[in-house]
């Protein structure tokens, strides 16, 4: 068996004795293993340029690493993902090198579980796995949070997460589910509702972090901005892609009266620069008088209930800071919102300006607003035939071909680079 091990640790420590034990058994075995300490690349952030898939079909033209590793993770039989936990997620690093893995699927979608999910690039995938190593007070929810979060991603690599397991395992034990698949599903729940948000007392000011990788161009910061209007108070903007100014964004949260995230939903989680500010926040943890913080995620996918999955980790995230949680505006099929005529916003930034003047009035989100917003959550499973008509569809397709063709690599689009590449 050909695997590949995606090594997330930042630094060198007990993780990596653990992972050079499992390579060991593997190795013991036959089992032909290769390693990628992520921190030895030189991986950059994805900024959703979609070059991708517009330009460059199938490779990522940013960087050689993300090139060198999307080879190796196309052609093993079974991936590792593995990283230690970092404020109650795996390290911004594995998320970066996740970010970097759209070069494998197509933006085109299809039905999927009864959901809009990306067309498959390559004819196989490997199965998928996770190992983590816990923190100081990682529980069983943090656990199935992440487990949830990563069958997603592995359902949209066109794969199914075979397990989630700790270092607290043996890595005999680990060997075994590495080598014998998991028979049944994928690992999460089917329906999840939004959480609600807690009512607090009308703020003055709120402090916005864009966490868009596209920064000021990107769609977030448009519905950041409508909200924002609907507000009307003192407005403070962060742009989380401005990585330099880290020590700067930390500061400005500290000292918020109230504070609102804002991303697009980046294979299945936040982007992994986003990840990278909330792991600067863990300086933070324990502090008495954080602000309450609130949440906007918007997604290409049509449906809001992609979106439902992150959610819950950015309601654990608010408990472990200690920031009373306001609740999150979830917008499926907002990659288009900054192209989009006028017409085609109007109804969106309506509700998004009622929410926010709500909000400035009450101190509370209004539920109706933010299920209006979210809709449709789900398809119902008897407009399925209709959606999947549709995606066959040149017009589902439009968006993308557009910029294909603008880049003379519409005859490109299907292309495979690493198909069996060593």
């Amino acid at each position: 068996m050909n695997i590949t091990i995606l090594n997330g640790n930042t630094d060198s420590s007990a993780f990596d004795f653990y992972l050079a034990d499992l390579r060991s058994s593997l190795e013991g075995n036959n089992h032909r293993v290769t390693q990628l300490d992520l921190r030895d690349l030189e991986l950059k952030y994805c900024i959703g340029c979609f070059d991708c898939w517009t330009k460059t079909p199938g490779i990522c033209s940013a960087d050689e690493a993300s090139q060198e590793m999307d080879r190796a993770v196309i052609n093993s039989d079974f991936t590792l993902w593995a990283a230690p936990l970092k404020m109650g997620f795996p390290t911004a690093l594995l998320k970066k090198a996740f970010d970097k893995h759209l070069p494998l699927i197509h933006p085109y979608m299809l039905v999927d579980q009864n959901e809009a999910h990306h067309l498959k690039r390559y004819e196989r995938y490997p199965r998928v796995g996770m190992l983590v190593e816990r923190e100081a007070e990682t529980d069983d929810r943090d656990l199935q949070i992440i487990t949830e979060i990563f069958s997603r991603t592995a359902l949209n690599f066109k794969s199914k997460l075979d397990f989630l397991v700790t270092t607290d395992q043996s890595s005999e034990d680990l060997v075994d589910k590495i080598l014998y698949p998991r028979k049944g599903g994928h690992l999460y729940q089917r329906k999840l509702g939004p959480i609600p948000g807690v009512k607090i007392p009308s703020p003055k000011r709120i402090t916005v972090f864009n966490g868009s990788p596209r920064g000021k161009k990107g769609n977030t910061p448009i519905m950041l901005g409508e909200f924002m209007k609907g507000f009307g108070g003192e407005v403070d903007i962060q742009h989380i892609v401005r990585v330099k100014e880290i020590d700067d964004q930390v500061r400005a949260f500290k000292e918020a009266e109230c504070v609102w995230l804002g991303f697009p939903l980046y294979t299945d989680g936040m982007p992994g620069v986003v990840k990278s500010f909330i792991e600067a926040l863990e300086s933070l943890k324990g502090r008495e008088n954080n602000p309450p913080i609130g949440f906007l995620v918007q997604s290409g996918f049509p449906e809001g209930l992609h979106s439902r999955y992150v959610e819950r980790y950015l309601e654990k995230l608010s408990d472990r800071l200690g920031s009373p949680y306001l609740g999150i505006i979830v917008k499926g099929n907002g990659e288009g919102t900054r192209i989009m005529p006028a017409e085609a916003t109007k109804g969106l930034f309506k509700d998004l300006h009622r929410l926010g003047a709500g909000f400035k009035e009450t101190g509370e989100l209004d539920p109706g607003i933010l299920k209006e917003i979210a809709k449709p959550e789900r398809f119902p499973v008897v407009l399925n035939p209709i959606y999947r008509f549709f995606l066959r569809l040149p017009i589902a397709h439009g968006y993308f071909d557009r910029m294909l063709h603008d880049n003379n690599a519409y005859e490109k689009r299907n292309d495979r680079p690493f198909v069996n590449s060593d």
